[in-house]
Formats: C-alpha cells, sequence, structure tokens
C-alpha cells in the first residue's frame, strides 16, 4: 500500500488499488478480512470487487465459507501491473532532475 512516510498514507490510484487487492486475494479471503487489509470503506471495496469479479479477476467462493480469490486472468493481469512498475521504478522515470 502507499505511504507517504511513517504513519502518513497517501492517495492510491485505481491501477494500485486493483493491484493491492489482487495480492491480497491470492489466498481465499473473507470479505472482513479484505477490508481490513485495503484499507479502505465497505462502499469503495464493494465497487471494486464487483468491477474485478465482472471483469473475471476474481471468483467468489462459497464453501466452506464466502470468499474472494484470484482467478488466473487476475494473477496475469497482476503480473502485468507488477513487471510494469518494476519497470517504470528501474527506469527512475518520475526522478526530479
Amino acid at each position: 500500500m502507499a505511504t507517504g512516510g511513517i504513519g502518513v498514507t497517501t492517495r492510491r490510484d485505481q491501477l494500485t488499488i486493483i493491484s493491492d487487492l489482487l495480492e491480497i486475494v491470492k489466498q481465499p479471503q473473507r470479505l472482513t478480512h479484505i477490508l481490513y487489509k485495503s484499507n479502505m470503506s465497505y462502499g469503495q471495496l464493494s465497487k471494486y470487487l464487483d468491477e474485478m469479479t465482472q471483469l473475471g479477476f476474481l471468483e467468489t467462493k462459497t464453501k466452506p465459507f464466502r470468499a474472494f480469490i484470484i482467478t488466473e486472468k487476475g494473477k496475469q493481469f497482476g503480473d502485468m501491473l507488477s513487471s510494469r512498475r518494476e519497470r517504470l521504478d528501474s527506469e527512475d522515470v518520475f526522478r526530479e532532475i
């Protein structure tokens, strides 16, 4: 998650939020656990989970409990986001001159 210093959080863009959520649900997670780990409001989280499920990045399991888990498509998208972020970081695109 994005932090701007000790105990200070910065705003995250949508791709960062999606990347964070995909990382959280690599193992089946209940909604409450995702809510705590993502540091989002219930309304925001519900919107993202619904959208990501419609896009095929997540699926809902109902046994033994209701949980969200990443799909193969979600793993591929998450890997793509990570490699792009690493490439940007390694190229130092955003450094101040």
